[in-house]
């Protein structure tokens, strides 16, 4: 008896373990229920590379759906795929399928089927876009969380393909984009590296390296912004309108305002909310030293509208901030017991009652920086007419200290063999030289080297190496030889490096004629040596 007993038992364990061996893995096969596999997959893969032809297929396959009515699993999938194509073919609408009895499908065959990384995949996707809905009614929160949801799913995934490379790579890009909305720029910055440690092709590293650059931007961190866009640019074409805060920036720096001031006038034009904001308070302070009010209230009321702005998005940036933390820091504890249930009502009670004041702590406070600025925009024409007043006073200490200053100079000259090897030496100089170095450019042939041109960074480095080695040689050049302008000055540290008029219209992108004609202008104005070099070099000698 025991003999059988024991033959019985270690019959059922090997009936067991043959039944969980041989249980059906995965749901998605031929033979199981999807009967339009192949199509399925076919309008799959045009999706990444035909979003227009995918589209097409999808019209023919609702049409027989319509004739012939497809499996549960078929339909699910093909209402997903449709709403896929409205976005990638830039249709979708508030009329567009509801995404949401999907999900509810896909959740309930992924208990039944959870080693099914397919299914896992599709259901990942489903979340993806009914996140994506939500952010096109611009309902943020919602579209967070749903994001929050596919990534998820998608991290419990071992092994993981090209096309879920990408796919993660693009929910990291979208909680970037929102985060960064909302002005939690360091979690938009970790998103961003997430996303791209996943993205694999030049275009898409290029369009996160701008969007480091944005961020960076944001954070009013210019030079590393400037990094990135440069690392963009050599991953891919870079548009010019996204340098033009970080050079409009550098001008300012250096108070060259005539110069800063298109620039940022353009970023504000055409940046985002962080950029026109970081231009308006920089284009609101050039006006008001140049006595433009009308200019200096424009920028000013912008700054106004935005914090208003910012104040109405407070309660769901903390929304997001608090999803997001808890996606990054998940509780751990198992669930309460009956004697905590009421401990755990007052901290959250309590948690609540704080952000209540927190909430009316940031609209006082923005209600207040409100008022004071409406303040100084009723007072600015006052204080204008009282700076008229005391204009011809500031004009005349201005002058005394101007003069204090020459003769400071005259007193600390600066050795010019000494400056002329440091400006020499130096980085930039030594790119410009080494860009020409080796090319016979001669009159006819300027036109062949469009790739040596300058760019308008180089421009302001190798000015600011001049005046570094030089002090204020370009304010006291163009004071001095006030018919000459910047582009004359910036023509003349060409010239100073001994360059001829032909190398010099190759780096500046102009014709030959062009730069011959401007050099005879600054030799005509300047009215000392024989060429370029030598006028400039006796000129540096003279103010040293």
């Amino acid at each position: 008896m025991k003999a059988k007993g024991v033959s019985f038992i270690l019959f059922l364990l090997c009936m067991t373990l043959f039944y969980a061996c041989s249980r059906q893995k995965s749901v998605f096969t031929q033979q199981n229920a999807p009967h339009h596999f192949k199509e399925l997959k076919t309008v799959e893969a045009l999706l990444e590379t035909d979003p227009s032809s995918a589209a097409d297929s999808l019209l023919a396959l609702r049409k027989m759906a319509s004739t012939h009515p497809f499996t549960t699993f078929d339909a699910n999938e093909l209402l997903l795929r449709e709403v896929q194509a409205q976005y990638k073919n830039r249709s979708l609408s508030e009329q567009s399928p509801d995404l949401l009895p999907v999900i509810a499908f896909y959740d309930s065959v992924a208990g039944q089927y959870p080693e099914d990384s397919e299914l896992q995949f599709l259901r990942a996707n489903a979340y993806y876009y009914k996140g994506v809905e939500y952010s096109f009614v611009q309902d943020d929160v919602k579209a967070f969380s749903y994001y929050l949801y596919a990534l998820s799913m998608m991290k419990s995934q071992e092994a993981v393909s090209s096309q879920e490379s990408r796919f993660i790579a693009l929910i990291y890009t979208r909680l970037s984009e929102i985060l960064y909305r909302y002005g939690l720029q360091e979690s938009a910055f970790e998103t961003c590296q997430k996303a791209s440690s996943f993205y694999e092709s030049g275009p898409d590293l290029a369009a996160m390296k701008r969007f480091e650059a944005a961020i960076y931007q944001s954070q009013k961190q210019y030079d590393k912004a400037l990094a990135c866009l440069q690392d963009a640019e050599k991953l891919g074409t870079v548009s010019d309108d996204l340098f033009q805060l970080v050079i409009g920036v550098k001008y300012y720096e250096i108070q060259q305002f005539d110069s800063a001031v298109p620039h940022l006038e353009q970023a504000f034009l055409k940046g985002d909310r962080y950029a026109r904001v970081d231009a308006a308070v920089k284009l609101a302070e050039v006006f008001r030293e140049k006595g433009m009010s009308e200019e200096e209230l424009s920028y000013t009321r912008y700054y106004v509208e935005n914090a208003m702005m910012e104040t109405r998005m407070a309660s769901k940036k903390m929304e997001i901030e608090y999803l997001f933390d808890e996606f990054n820091h998940p509780k751990t504890d198992p669930a309460s017991s009956k004697e905590d249930k009421g401990t755990s009502s007052l901290i959250v009670s309590l948690f609540l009652l704080l952000v209540i004041v927190f909430m009316a702590y940031i609209i006082v406070r923005n209600r207040k920086r409100i008022n004071h600025i409406e303040n100084k925009i009723t007072t600015i024409v006052l204080k204008h007419e009282q700076e008229s007043a005391d204009k011809d006073h500031e004009i005349e200490q201005m002058s005394q200290v101007l003069n204090d200053t020459i003769e400071l100079l005259d007193n600390q000259r600066v050795d010019f063999n000494e400056a002329w090897n440091t400006f020499s030496n130096s980085h930039i100089v030594s790119k410009i030289r080494q860009s020409v170095e080796g090319k016979d450019i001669m009159i006819k042939n300027v036109g062949v080297y469009p790739k040596l041109k300058l760019k308008e960074m180089d421009y302001i480095s190798l000015v600011q190496e001049a005046n570094h080695c030089f002090p204020d040689f370009s304010s006291r050049f163009l004071k001095d030889y006030s018919d000459l302008n910047v582009a004359d000055l910036r023509h003349c540290c060409l010239g100073m490096l001994g360059m001829n008029d032909a190398e010099i219209a190759v780096l500046e992108g102009i014709s030959y004629s062009g730069a011959n004609r401007r050099t005879n202008k600054i030799l005509s104005a300047m009215n000392r040596g024989d060429n370029l070099e030598q006028a400039v070099i006796g000129y540096l000698k003279d103010i040293l």
